[in-house]
């Protein structure tokens, strides 16, 4: 039985031939050809959880975004008294503005769930990169607030505080990283040469 081979630029197949007649390269078997990146249509949606087209980054970014604000702690205060909690605990209690951290990460969220085509992504990419900014954006000025608030009660109970920042406020802007780079690769879909 004669073996059938396949050339590995065209991927035709041949039989009784070593060599591709089109491209004169040298056929191989089935499972040696180079595997092909999956392309994608401008307009065909991809799945809900597919993490192609920079969706993973973002959607990874996000959920980071959303854990930490609720089971990490923006900041800490060392002194007499140390005082810490959640992100969570903190808006819940005196920072309203620490609610806009999650609510862009669930902006983020939610504009992956609706936009699925390359080219609807493409289209929320500039607005999705503004949110995942807008969590580091809003720790760091909350906490330039608890620096002063810090300061101030300091000076009015005569005790020696220190305010640092804490996991959360690391995890919150290490979060936006990834969540960043899949904002910028958005629904860019990479052609290969030979679609061209």
């Amino acid at each position: 039985m004669d073996q059938v081979l396949f050339c590995p630029f065209c991927r035709e197949s041949f039989e009784d031939q070593s060599h591709c007649p089109e491209h004169e390269l040298e056929l191989v078997p089935l499972l040696a050809l180079p595997k092909r990146r999956r392309e994608f249509g401008d307009d065909e949606p991809l799945s809900l959880l597919s993490p192609a087209l920079g969706r993973g980054a973002l959607a990874l970014g996000a959920v980071a975004t959303l854990l930490a604000f609720v089971a990490l702690p923006l900041a800490r205060v060392d002194g007499p008294v140390a005082m810490g909690g959640t992100m969570l605990r903190l808006a819940l209690s005196s920072t309203p503005k620490l609610w806009l951290v999650p609510a862009a990460a669930s902006a983020c969220l939610s504009t992956l769930h609706r936009r699925r085509t390359p080219r609807g992504m493409r289209g929320a990419r500039l607005a999705l990169l503004v949110l995942s900014v807008i969590p580091p954006a809003v720790v760091v000025w909350t906490y330039r607030g608890v620096v002063e608030a810090v300061a101030l009660l300091s000076v009015t109970t005569l005790q020696p505080l220190t305010p640092s920042l804490a996991l959360g406020a690391f995890a919150v802007i290490g979060a936006a990283l990834p969540a960043c780079y899949g904002a910028l690769r958005l629904g860019v879909v990479r052609r290969s040469a030979s679609s061209t």
